[in-house]
C-alpha cells in the first residue's frame, strides 16, 4: 500500500507530440521526499514512459541533491518562484547540470521576481498562459530573454502552463512557445465530429447488448460475426490480453472463459483504441480515458459495479476523443440509467467516480482523497489504483493497437 500520491499530465510540443510529462506529487503528513520515494519504488520510470518528466522541488531537495539518483536527463527539476537565489542555491544547480540534468524555472508572471536572477542556468521555463494578453506573454518572454542574452548563456525554451482556450494557445504558439499544457488539450473541440467507423459503432451497441442479461452469448456472437473486422480485433484481444495466449477460437468461448464484465471492459478498450490518432495530443487522449476507466473501476463497492464504473470512467471522456457532443455517443449505446446520470448530469451513484478522477488527474489530492473516502474507498490505496491504471492501460493499449494493425485488409 502505498501512502503517497502522484498523478503525470502531459506536456506536448509545437506540432502536438508528447514531449515530456509533468509528476506531481502530494505532501506527505511526515514531510518525506515523495520524489524518492516514487524513484525507489519504480513508479517514476513507471509513470514518465521513458519521457523526461517534469518535477516540482523544494529548496532542501535541491540542495540535497535529491535529483542526482535519476538517470540523466530524465528529471527536469522545477523551481518554484519563491526560491531565493542564493550561493548555496546556484552550487545545487550547478552540481545537477555537472551530473546531466536539467533545471527549470516555474511560473514567471508579469510581475519580476528574485528568483529570475537564476534565468541564465535554466534549460525550461514556465509561462502560465492565463498571465495576460498576448502582449502581456509578448513582455514577460521579452524580459526573460534579455535577463539571458545579457548573461551570454543559451535561451531556454518556453512552456505555456494552464492554457485554457484557443486564444492562449494561439498567442503562445505564435510567440514561439516549445512546450503546452491545460485542459485545453482535454476539451472536445467545437468542430463537426466525423463519422465513426462502422466496426465502432457496432462494438458499441454490443457494449449495450453485453450489458442486457437476457442477451444470451450465442446472441452476442451473431451480432459481432456480422463484422469481420471486429471479430478479428476481438478474439485477438482477448488471446493476448485477458488470457495470456490461450487459444480462444469464439466469442462465445470467451466470454465463457473471462465473463462478460471482463469482456466489456475490453470491448471498450477496443472502442478506444480505434480512434485515429492524428497526434500527440490524440493519442494521450485515448490514454487517458482508458486509465480513467481502470481508476474508476477500482473504486467498486458498496453497490457500485466494477463493469459500470470502467464505462462511466471511459466514456466520460470519449466526447474529447472522438470530438463530438457525449449525448451523441451515448445514442449509439445502451448504458444504465445510473451511467447515463453519471455523465450526462453528474448524479446518481457513479457520479462521484468521475468527480474523484477528475480531481486526481487535476493533482487536487485532497479533494480526491475527501471523494474517495466519502465512497467508502481507502485512500491510501490511490496512489496504487493511479500506477496501476497506468500499467494496466499500457498493455491493454499494446495489444488493442496490435490487433489494428495485423486485422485483415489492413497494411
Amino acid at each position: 500500500m502505498s501512502d503517497f500520491c502522484l498523478v503525470r499530465q502531459p506536456v506536448f510540443g509545437s506540432t502536438g507530440s508528447l514531449i515530456g510529462y509533468e509528476i506531481r506529487f502530494n505532501d506527505t503528513d511526515d514531510g518525506r521526499n515523495t520524489f524518492a520515494q516514487s524513484f525507489l519504488s519504480g513508479n517514476f520510470d513507471l509513470v514518465r514512459n521513458r519521457l523526461p518528466a517534469f518535477v516540482a522541488a523544494s529548496r532542501e531537495q535541491l540542495v540535497g541533491d535529491a535529483f542526482l539518483v535519476a538517470e540523466p536527463g530524465s528529471a527536469i527539476v522545477m523551481l518554484p518562484p519563491s526560491l531565493t537565489p542564493d550561493a548555496e542555491v546556484v552550487e545545487a544547480i550547478a552540481r545537477l547540470r555537472a551530473g546531466g540534468g536539467h533545471v527549470a524555472l516555474d511560473s514567471v508572471g508579469a510581475t519580476p521576481s528574485a528568483v529570475e536572477a537564476l534565468l541564465p542556468h535554466m534549460s525550461w521555463v514556465r509561462v502560465d498562459a492565463r498571465s495576460g494578453d498576448p502582449a502581456t506573454i509578448n513582455a514577460i518572454c521579452d524580459r526573460i530573454m534579455a535577463a539571458v542574452s545579457a548573461t551570454g548563456a543559451p535561451a531556454p525554451r518556453l512552456i505555456a502552463g494552464n492554457v485554457e482556450d484557443l486564444n492562449q494557445y494561439e498567442a503562445t504558439l505564435e510567440r514561439g512557445f516549445d512546450g503546452f499544457q491545460g485542459t485545453f488539450f482535454s476539451r472536445p473541440e467545437p468542430l463537426p465530429a466525423a463519422d465513426m467507423p462502422q466496426s465502432t459503432v457496432a462494438a458499441m451497441r454490443l457494449m449495450g447488448l453485453a450489458r442486457n442479461n437476457d442477451v444470451s452469448d450465442r446472441q452476442l456472437e451473431d451480432v459481432i460475426a456480422t463484422d469481420p473486422v471486429l471479430t478479428f480485433q476481438l478474439l485477438r484481444l482477448v488471446n493476448s490480453a485477458a488470457l495470456g495466449g490461450r487459444g480462444v477460437e469464439s466469442i462465445g468461448q470467451a466470454l465463457r472463459l473471462i465473463g462478460r464484465n471482463a469482456f466489456l471492459r475490453w470491448l471498450a478498450v477496443a472502442v478506444a483504441a480505434a480512434r485515429k490518432s492524428k497526434n500527440g495530443v490524440d493519442q494521450e487522449l485515448v490514454r487517458q480515458a482508458v486509465e480513467r476507466g481502470r481508476l474508476c473501476e477500482q473504486l467498486a463497492g458498496r453497490g457500485r459495479d466494477a463493469g459500470t464504473l470502467f464505462l462511466v470512467g471511459l466514456f466520460s471522456l470519449l466526447d474529447a476523443v472522438f470530438r463530438m457532443p457525449l449525448h451523441e455517443i451515448l445514442e449509439r449505446v445502451v448504458l444504465s440509467e445510473d451511467a447515463n446520470q453519471a455523465l450526462l448530469d453528474r448524479s446518481g451513484p457513479y457520479a462521484d467516480a468521475i468527480n474523484f478522477a477528475e480531481s486526481y488527474e487535476l493533482g487536487l489530492f485532497e479533494n480526491a482523497t475527501e471523494i474517495a473516502t466519502g465512497m467508502g474507498v481507502d485512500a491510501g490505496k490511490l496512489g496504487d489504483f493511479y500506477t496501476n491504471a497506468i500499467s494496466w492501460t499500457a498493455e491493454a493499449l499494446g495489444a488493442a493497437l496490435e490487433t489494428q494493425q495485423a486485422a485483415p485488409g489492413r497494411r
